[in-house]
């Protein structure tokens, strides 16, 4: 018996197949750990420092050491389900980069429209993930916002406050006379190390990177030091990123460039003006939590239940003559040592 291509079943291996768009501050600070049948997550994080061993008496049994640092909290999945409507007029008349003659029929018009409306949603969907992502990074906070009345009204639901505090701020700024950028940075860097984190990277704004190019001292102090050691050596990698070069500590640094649309309707940068942030690699935690949706209409109507990353689901009315294409994600981020990143404000 051939698939429906339209069945959820389908469209879940379909999705699976589809590239999804790059995402520099997701891909690089991210560890996806799954999906979890759970409607809360409960996990740990870490804050505070280490301890050492307490000495004690050889005749004397030892001392209790408390698990200090730790502290176990729970989440809510938070629910994305972009969603596209696909009217009569649609597949009827030619469609975009369609021959102008008009060659598709309309059902191979619908299909068309239906791969585009798939991938369209994704992209959506992984934006929203790296919007989560740079607010847990820039604030150690995850602000979660309903939308209502399709769209049209917003409202803020939940906060989830990690309680960051790592932030630097140099004695003199990059752009002024006075700045020592290499003390700066290996401040930056011993801050992420107090914290018990990993300087392994450092992203900052375009702007910042200029501050840094255009800081003579700075060069010249890289110019007398052995070029594997500390270099400014610039390469565009695409989707905003560029390559600035490597600190004297080793640490590679990269600007990102590229503006979003966010909830207020106002064009922001991904990377705030004058910041950077130094960190590791996958020090953000990802999690999925289950979807359910309603696949029947009438009387034998019933939840399905799906522990994916990205459910999709369609659905046809005869009255209105539309089909409703959607596609649900439930993501969620936390820390796992709140302390292993810093935010640097250094314009």
């Amino acid at each position: 018996m051939a698939l429906d291509i339209y069945s959820v079943r389908a469209q879940l291996k379909a999705i699976e197949l589809i590239p999804r768009v790059n995402t520099f501050l997701y891909d690089t600070f991210v560890t996806d750990e799954g999906m979890v049948e759970q409607e809360k997550a409960i996990y740990d994080f870490k804050k505070g420092v280490v301890q050492m061993a307490p000495f004690v008496h050889e005749d004397t049994g030892g001392v209790l050491m408390g698990r200090t640092g730790y502290r176990t909290n729970e989440i809510e999945f938070p629910t994305i389900a972009p969603e596209r409507i696909v009217k009569p007029s649609d597949v009827k008349g030619r469609s975009f980069g369609e021959n102008v003659l008009g060659s598709m029929t309309p059902d191979q018009r619908a299909r068309k429209m239906y791969v585009q409306d798939m991938m369209d949603m994704r992209n959506a969907i992984q934006r929203r993930r790296e919007w989560m992502v740079r607010e847990l990074l820039l604030t150690g906070t995850l602000p979660i916002f309903e939308y209502t009345e399709e769209g049209r009204s917003m409202k803020a639901t939940m906060l989830a406050d990690y309680e960051f505090t790592q932030f630097f701020a140099p004695t003199n700024r990059w752009n002024a006379a006075g700045a020592n950028i290499v003390d700066d940075m290996k401040a930056i860097t011993d801050q992420v190390t107090d914290g018990l984190g990993d300087p392994g990277i450092i992203v900052m704004a375009p702007d910042v990177a200029s501050a840094m190019l255009n800081n003579d001292k700075y060069l010249k102090l890289l110019d007398i030091r052995n070029v594997d050691v500390g270099s400014m050596r610039q390469k565009y990698k695409g989707q905003g990123v560029r390559y600035v070069g490597t600190t004297v500590d080793g640490i590679d640094m990269y600007s990102l460039s590229g503006r979003f649309i966010d909830d207020k309707g106002v064009e922001t940068p991904y990377i705030p003006s004058g910041k950077l942030i130094c960190g590791d690699a996958g020090i953000i935690k990802q999690l999925h939590g289950p979807i359910y949706q309603v696949e029947k209409e009438g009387m034998d109507a019933d939840y399905v239940w799906y522990v994916k990353q990205e459910v999709p689901f369609r659905h046809g009315s005869s009255n209105g003559k539309t089909i409703l294409n959607r596609l649900t994600s439930r993501p969620t981020y936390m820390p796992y040592n709140v302390d292993a990143w810093v935010v640097a404000t250094v314009l």
